[in-house]
Order: structure tokens, then sequence, then C-alpha cells
């Protein structure tokens, strides 16, 4: 099959190759499906939007892993900006620092959660 286009003008082409093909904000959100397609990152984000603020030991013992493995998890999150900690003396928790996106999540966990209710 052979493609007869464009169908669309080349004034239209140009406008989607400029303003939005290339925007950084299409840029940065791919970079944040991402970070959050890995699903103990899903997770740990998951928990942090029900819980507002947890401690990386609570978020180990909810996922049943190690704190080394969360911390890993937790440090590319916020290394992205997604998170953001505080410390209290030798505690740090976690909580979430950007909400524009996740904003796009909550709806789905939201969901997720009323399959579950009892």
């Amino acid at each position: 099959m052979k493609c007869v286009g464009p169908t669309i003008s080349k004034g239209e082409i140009k406008r989607w190759q400029n303003e939005v093909l290339f925007s950084p904000q299409l840029e940065e959100f791919a970079e944040f499906l991402s970070l959050v397609g890995n699903g103990s990152r899903l997770k740990v984000v998951f928990l942090l939007t029900e819980f507002k603020e947890l401690c990386v030991c609570d978020l180990a013992e909810i996922l049943g892993v190690t704190v080394p493995a969360v911390s890993q998890q937790l440090a590319k999150l916020k290394g992205f900006g997604l998170l953001k900690s505080r410390r209290e003396k030798q505690t740090i928790f976690y909580s979430i620092a950007d909400t524009r996106n996740v904003k796009l999540l909550k709806g789905r966990f939201d969901q997720i959660l009323q399959l579950h209710e009892i």
C-alpha cells in the first residue's frame, strides 16, 4: 500500500512539527511515563498519593522489599523532581513534590481502589 498524502496542508504540518511534537513539555511527559512505567516506582507513587507521606521503612514493609531497593526507586523519582523528602532525626519521609503529572494517574488509582473495596 502506498501513501498518497500528505492529506493536510503544509502549514498544518509545519505547525505540528514546530509547536507540538518538539515541545519540551511533551518530552518531559514522555520521561515521566517512562519513569512510572516501572511497576515498583508506580507502586511508590500510588502509595504516596494515598498516604501523602511515608518513610522508607514503611514503603519497604508495604511493598515487601528491602530498604535499599526502595531507596533506589525513591532516588530516581526524586531525581526527576516528582518527590521531595524531609528528615526527622534519622528517618527520611517522602511525599509528592510535583502533582501536575500525578493528577493524571490519580483517577486510575482511585478506580483500582474502588475495585478492591469490600
